[in-house]
Parts: C-alpha cells; sequence; structure tokens
C-alpha cells in the first residue's frame, strides 16, 4: 500500500482507476520523493511501467461542474460571471500565460505560487479552474525534475483581454 496524498492506493485500487487518474497519482507520488521502484512495487507494476505512465499525457475536461468550494480566500471564490476578476490568481495565471505565448511556459504550482506571491494551494485550484472551464491546456505532463507545460486556450484569450478590457489594460 502506498499513500499518494491522503489517499491509501494497493495495487487492486491503482488498477481500476482511469489512466489519466494512474498518471496524476504517479506523478504526485514521485514529487512527494517516492522512486519508481518504490510505487512500482506498492501496486504491482514494474518501474520501466510506472516511467510509461508518468510520460503519458492527456486532453481532458476535469469536470462540468462550474462551482468550487468556499474557501477563506475570496480572490478564488467563483464569480457569478464565472469569469477571472482580474485581480486574483486565475488572472495572473492567465496574464502569465498570455506572455508565454504560443510554446507554453513550463512552471511547477510551486514556482507559479513563488511568482505570483500566492500559495500553493490557490495556484492549485486557480489551475484547476482554468482547466475545468477550458481556459488553459498542459502541453507537456512534469516529467523527471521538468516541469508541466502549460498555454491559453483561444477562450482563455478572449476572457483574459475581456478582463484586462474592463480593468483599462
Amino acid at each position: 500500500m502506498l499513500l499518494f496524498a491522503e489517499i491509501a492506493l494497493d495495487a487492486a485500487r491503482f488498477a481500476s482507476m482511469a489512466p489519466e487518474l494512474r498518471t496524476e497519482a504517479v506523478l504526485l507520488a514521485m514529487e512527494r520523493g517516492k522512486t519508481a521502484a518504490e510505487i512500482a512495487r506498492a501496486v504491482g507494476s514494474t518501474a520501466p511501467e510506472i516511467h510509461q505512465v508518468a510520460s503519458a499525457t492527456y486532453l481532458f475536461q476535469l469536470s462540468t461542474d462550474r462551482t468550487m468550494p468556499a474557501d477563506d480566500a475570496e480572490e478564488e471564490r467563483p464569480k457569478h460571471t464565472g469569469r477571472p476578476s482580474g485581480t486574483g490568481t486565475a488572472f495572473k495565471i492567465l496574464d502569465l500565460l498570455t506572455e508565454a505565448g504560443g510554446n507554453g511556459l513550463a512552471a511547477s504550482s510551486d514556482t507559479l505560487a513563488k511568482t505570483l506571491s500566492v500559495s500553493e494551494r490557490q495556484v492549485q485550484r486557480a489551475m484547476n479552474r482554468l482547466l475545468s472551464e477550458n481556459f488553459i491546456v498542459r502541453l507537456k505532463a512534469p516529467s523527471g525534475k521538468s516541469p508541466a507545460v502549460w498555454t491559453i486556450t483561444a477562450d482563455g484569450m478572449s476572457v483574459r483581454d475581456e478582463v484586462a478590457a474592463r480593468q483599462g489594460r
């Protein structure tokens, strides 16, 4: 049994997961310092298979549910319009991705948190929201010490421009 964040995961549970969730579970375990061999033993696999799972990329919508749980961070609460406010973490991420251009931005949630002077949790929530709204996509999954590569979609660019125009930028 292996602990991925706060989820106990054994071989049967790992095998029953959707492929994209297996990849996320493996990447999370690796971020927590687990080696491919340790993960493989815990889930009844081999290290090369774990490396293959970790390097897989998927383009999918996380959720059609547009709501987020209430949290202490006011800027992260969903607005009635469903659009980033222009002062929140989501808008700042869209701004960074706009500056990065078409090749995308290679960044981990920790790096983004430090860049934006917010908590890593705020970045993760904002990224999940932006992904679910199809405002951003992950071009490349994190691999080893290489961070994920993110880019803004046409919808994301439109929202970013709309919010920037409201602010007079």
